[in-house]
């Protein structure tokens, strides 16, 4: 007996998800903007046209992989996760391209408020609020740290102890408590 064949919807579903591995794949060794539809097509096995058919660009085509990031942060659950490094430089190139596009720029800032809750809220876990700053900004300053020492990191391999980040989270969460 014949294998059952796909319907469109299936089809559609298994052509974005092989289109989303490939884009996260060259955006993690490429950068955002070094990777090019072109790339990511054929990287897929798919036309630049099955891209255009499901993403009207490639910045939409980065924000679905940043959403499905936050979705999937933490869970161990990605198929797409495979270079922390590599995508925290993509984000990064994405963000300086977001500078000056005012429309991506939005979208970009909406998802780091949203980014920005989340992780306040987390790192709040039932603690008091800090008089000197609020949860939500005590995860802008671990953000933006994050995203300092990814830099350090990817320019000079010896910069940054692999430990550092977490030091210091835990004495800024335990400074915050006093």
């Amino acid at each position: 007996m014949g294998q059952r064949r796909m319907t469109r919807d299936e089809a559609r579903l298994r052509t974005r998800e092989a289109i989303l591995v490939q884009a996260r794949r060259l955006f993690e060794s490429q950068g955002y903007r070094g990777a090019s539809l072109d790339d990511i097509a054929e990287a897929a096995g798919y036309s630049k046209g099955a891209v255009y058919s499901n993403w009207a660009s490639k910045e939409a085509l980065f924000l679905e992989l940043l959403d499905r990031e936050a979705r999937d942060a933490g869970s161990g659950d990605s198929l797409l996760a495979t270079d922390a490094t590599g995508w925290a430089l993509a984000t990064l190139d994405f963000f300086l391209e977001a500078v000056h596009n005012p429309e991506a720029r939005a979208a970009l800032g909406e998802r780091y408020r949203q980014a920005r809750r989340g992780a306040g809220a987390a790192i709040a876990q039932g603690r008091p609020s800090p008089q000197w700053a609020s949860w939500e900004e005590l995860a802008s300053v671990a953000m933006a740290l994050g995203s300092g020492l990814i830099i350090q990191s990817a320019v000079d391999e010896t910069a940054v102890d692999p430990t550092l980040m977490q030091r210091v989270l835990e004495r800024l969460l335990s400074d915050a408590q006093e």
